[in-house]
């Protein structure tokens, strides 16, 4: 892993860096990991988490979990399917 790629795992270890990021890529550019939203605008978690390690952003069920309750501006759900 060459040193840019820590460097952004690094970043994304904050809070408001990881809602930056879900943000991105669940409400306006879900290409950039090649995340699939079904025709209500959903995305698979697990999905979510393996696409974004593709790119060396490493989330995990509890980081997203985490965002979605402490998130202000309440942008983010989840469901239990």
């Amino acid at each position: 892993m060459n040193h840019l790629n820590c460097k952004r795992i690094l970043m994304m270890n904050s809070p408001q860096e990881i809602s930056k990021f879900l943000s991105l890529v669940l409400r306006h550019k879900p290409e950039l990991i090649g995340l699939r939203l079904n025709a209500e605008g959903w995305a698979d978690v697990n999905e979510l988490i393996a696409n974004a390690a593709e790119k060396n952003i490493i989330l995990s069920h509890e980081v997203i979990c985490s965002v979605v309750q402490t998130n202000d501006k309440q942008r983010f759900s989840l469901t239990a399917d």
